[in-house]
């Protein structure tokens, strides 16, 4: 039986008194209508029609050039609106052209001997542009929500569950979470925390073997006192079924608030997360969702190792940046799994958290539009979650996305779902086909080798052609990509990020492909400690792509040599040739794992505090901190007369959520001068009790404005061309470093590496 089992604590204060039923509210049942839905496939279908009309290649080249002129005033005068649209629509025309000229005339015949090469390259060009078309359909009008206040009378805020489903994490991960959710900014009672316990089920208490039963059986009563400390209900159940999504199914059964808050274990929330969701639910009946960002306070191990996580914008930002707010101008923003917020009714109109899928959040957000129910994106990041620290368990996380985004595409396909509207179908189709990029990815870097190597025609056209209608697209496309994304993603990051996974995840896909129901859910793993350098175990693929690129190079170099006829098809090819090494230099250089000295969560801030030492008080300013230690500028006079007996001290300022000061004794660990004469104080957090432990949480989560102001920092656009040289010679330098260091011995590559990744990713 999968019932919930709850402690008496939790039966005691599971909703505040005189809460109702909940009530399931009919679904609006919104679609489509079908005339609108003739009208744009009849302009689709003159849109093709006029791309495939031959204007010589003299017009090509002028139409080429109007592009390239709409895309110079989208970067310098930024037009929004009707001027906005139509720019995107004629830069999309030349790409339309391309593919059509690519269709109609440039396949190799079937009786040749580069059809099988050339079909295989066409095909990977299909998958890319359909996502790239579906991409700028969904980003031609991206939406930034206005505020929704909260009404001042507390009696007409809903009820409010916070839920934090929790496997495997260590119990000082969970209490740091569970304690920034008591401090959210919301009427005490109108709002309930639980903890969703899924390590220390009946059925894990129960296990065969007692090492597994006791280790069980000690996380749920530890979790238990935890949660009693904390004024949090602890809830779990008998059977581990269903994953995530059963666990919060269980709760479900259990709890009565209006809305949901979904917190991951490691998903801390700043004070401000419902006052900025919560009032959208009161303006419209029909919300079922209001989605937040994924913020991260550490880098994941590609940031990491490369070096750019304070300098560039992190992997997730152009989906949480951009992407996001493009589908919420077409309802459909879609449920991440956590920060997010959840009507409870329409929620439990679909039966609760769908499981059909692995990626169940997006799967409950594709059942829920198909009723008609809507979903916003709030542009705010209000949790501050945690990457994966090693590469095993960034590909182990991705590959479940890849294949439940899969599972979506082949079981509940949008294009036949119904329910959505065009615009929705075409947004989810966008989500789910871009992870069929490993196919694409692998066929684009191979490809210049079946000319280089074995002399196969794979694309039927002459120069003149290629450079008309391919040069333009490929510049128009890149141009666009940096004035969509720019800010978010630099230059052929996104490439970058493809080439590491798919990899990995082609098999996981073709694996699916077999068969759709097969895979299951696979935790991230999260707070790794990575405390030296060492070469992953999953280098060797990449070592391998990196010399095959290099050794054909010289093949390349001899063709240019002795077969100067050739030369200008070689140059397209060795140009395409060597972005892919410089992709792939990348990919190597991130197989070297750097350790990880600083603890997560360092984010730069400003903050002024007073420094209380045994000389007195000073004036100073808090530059970083975590949940243990921080870094404090002392500047001028004040620091050539600090002194600090035994390192003793104590910081004095205002904390998120406190309109009084906080006093938090600390130790001084460390000092080095700063510019200016001024002096930088490491210290270490020395609380005495809950409160103090309180006040760290509130300073070093509560305030969302921390993370938005580092967001932004990083956000800045560079030129294309300086983006790659960048990515090159990060990725060379992390190549060349790795090139002397020691193999890890078998147990640390047991414990860091692939051993346990089959297992892991369910291969």
């Amino acid at each position: 039986m999968n019932h919930l089992i709850s402690t008496a604590a939790a039966a005691k204060k599971t909703r505040p008194a005189g809460a109702g039923a909940v009530r399931r509210a009919p679904a609006p049942h919104r679609r489509t209508p079908l005339a609108l839905t003739l009208l744009w496939t009849v302009h689709a279908a003159a849109l093709v029609w006029f791309a495939a009309q031959d204007v010589g290649l003299e017009g090509q080249y002028l139409l080429g050039a109007a592009a390239l002129a709409g895309l110079a005033v989208l970067h310098l005068f930024k037009p929004v609106g009707a001027v906005r649209v139509l720019l995107v629509l004629l830069v999309a025309f030349v790409s339309i052209r391309y593919f059509t000229w690519r269709t109609l005339y440039t396949i190799p015949p079937v009786d040749s001997s580069g059809f099988v090469a050339g079909l295989l390259l066409y095909l990977a060009e299909l998958q890319g542009m359909v996502v790239y078309m579906l991409g700028l359909f969904v980003n031609i009008r991206p939406l930034n929500r206005a505020d929704a206040p909260l009404p001042q009378d507390p009696d007409r805020l809903p009820t409010v569950d916070i839920l934090v489903p929790s496997y495997n994490e260590e119990p000082e991960l969970l209490r740091v979470t569970l304690m920034a959710a008591t401090q959210v900014a919301y009427p005490a009672e109108k709002l309930a925390i639980h903890l969703l316990d899924d390590g220390g089920t009946v059925q894990k208490r129960s296990d065969a073997d007692p090492r597994k039963a006791a280790e069980a059986l000690d996380r749920h009563e530890t979790l238990k006192a935890l949660c009693d400390e904390l004024g949090v209900n602890y809830l779990t159940r008998e059977r581990n079924n269903s994953a995530k999504a059963g666990n919060i199914n269980a709760a479900l059964a259990h709890t009565s608030g209006d809305l949901i808050l979904i917190l991951d274990a490691d998903h801390v929330p700043t004070q401000d997360i419902l006052q900025r969701t919560v009032g959208h639910f009161l303006k419209d009946p029909d919300l079922f969702l209001v989605q937040t960002p994924h913020f991260f306070i550490n880098p994941d191990p590609v940031e990491h190792n490369l070096g750019t996580f304070g300098s560039e914008p992190g992997e997730n930002e152009m989906f949480y940046g951009v992407i996001q707010k493009g589908l919420d101008s077409w309802n459909a923003s879609f449920f991440c799994g956590s920060a997010a917020v959840l009507r409870r009714s329409h929620l439990m109109s679909v039966g609760g958290i769908a499981g059909t899928s692995i990626t169940e959040d997006a799967e409950t957000a594709l059942d829920l539009h198909a009723r008609g129910y809507k979903s916003i994106y709030v542009d705010r990041p209000m949790v501050a979650g945690l990457s994966p620290e090693t590469f095993s368990s960034f590909v182990v996380q991705r590959t479940r996305w890849a294949q439940g985004m899969f599972q979506i595409l082949l079981l509940k396909n949008p294009a036949f779902k119904r329910g959505l509207t065009l615009a929705q179908r075409l947004c989810y189709l966008s989500s789910s086909t871009f992870w069929l990029f490993p196919f694409a990815r692998l066929v684009f870097l191979v490809a210049p080798l079946f000319y280089l190597v074995f002399g196969l025609k794979v694309f039927e056209a002459n120069l003149e052609e290629f450079y008309a209608f391919a040069v333009f697209h490929v510049v128009c496309s890149l141009t666009m990509s940096n004035y969509l994304f720019g800010r978010h993603r630099r230059p052929f990051v996104s490439d970058l990020y493809e080439l590491l996974q798919a990899v990995f995840t082609f098999g996981a896909l073709l694996s699916v492909l077999v068969n759709p129901r097969k895979p299951t859910f696979k935790v991230t793993p999260k707070a790794e400690t990575v405390d030296q350098d060492f070469v992953s175990q999953l280098a060797k693929p990449f070592a391998v792509i990196l010399a095959i690129l290099l050794g054909t190079t010289a093949i390349g170099v001899y063709r240019w040599i002795h077969f100067p006829l050739e030369r200008e098809h070689l140059m397209i090819v060795m140009v395409w040739h060597l972005v892919n090494i410089v992709l792939a230099t990348g990919a190597f250089g991130v197989m070297y794992e750097r350790a990880r000295h600083q603890v997560a969560g360092a984010i730069p801030r400003s903050k002024p505090l007073n420094l209380i030492t045994p000389e007195g008080a000073v004036r100073a300013t808090l530059v970083e901190t975590t949940i243990e230690t921080g870094r404090i500028l002392v500047e001028g006079i004040q620091a050539q007369a600090l002194a600090l007996a035994g390192g003793k001290a104590a910081v004095q300022l205002v904390v998120p959520g406190r309109d009084e000061l906080s006093s938090i004794p600390v130790m001084v660990v460390g000092s080095a001068p700063a510019a200016g004469h001024g002096l930088v104080l490491d210290v270490r957090y020395m609380p005495r009790d809950a409160e103090d432990d309180g006040d760290l949480v509130r300073l070093c989560y509560g305030d969302s404005a921390v993370w938005v102001a580092f967001q932004e920092g990083r956000r800045k656009r560079v030129p294309i061309l300086v983006g790659v040289l960048r990515l090159f010679l990060r990725g060379l330098k992390r190549s060349l470093a790795m090139a002397g260091a020691a193999r890890p011995s078998s147990r640390r590559a047991q414990a860091l590496g692939a051993a346990s990744f089959e297992q892991q990713a369910g291969r």
